[in-house]
């Protein structure tokens, strides 16, 4: 009995093809299990485990392999694993959920970049600040 599936799943839009993300992760499981259990799927372009301010990690982590075709069999091969005692719930990553917190940053960056920029050409920000609202 074949799902309808097939081994080559269609990523549902919206959805990343190639990122994880890991829910329900114990406590006490660190980046390194995360790692191990997706390492026999193909070379993970990442491994994250988001930290609160106290140290302790948020619960989830987000992995991300190379191809659709090693996060596919991941996801299948993986799905109802127990890790330290607790289901983990593996899932597609949605485009936007990893993103959202990266963009944050990164505009950060680039805004202080900016200034930096302006400010040793000698032009004021405001001026330029003024010049973009003009054209929305």
């Amino acid at each position: 009995g074949d799902g309808g599936d097939g081994g080559d799943a269609k990523v549902p839009k919206g959805f990343s093809a190639t990122k994880i993300v890991v829910r329900n992760v114990a406590f006490e499981a660190t980046k390194r299990d995360i790692q191990k259990l997706f390492n026999p799927f193909g070379a993970l372009k990442s491994c994250r485990l988001p930290k609160k301010f106290d140290g302790n990690h948020r619960g989830f982590a987000f992995v991300e392999l190379s191809t659709k075709r090693e996060a596919t069999s991941a996801l299948e091969a993986l799905r109802g694993t127990h890790l330290y005692g607790r289901k983990l719930v593996i899932e597609r990553a949605a485009e936007g959920d990893d993103v959202e917190t990266t963009r944050e940053k990164t505009a950060a960056h680039f805004e202080n970049a900016e200034a930096g920029r302006s400010a040793a050409e000698g032009e004021p920000i405001v001026k330029r600040a003024r010049k973009a609202r003009r054209q929305e």
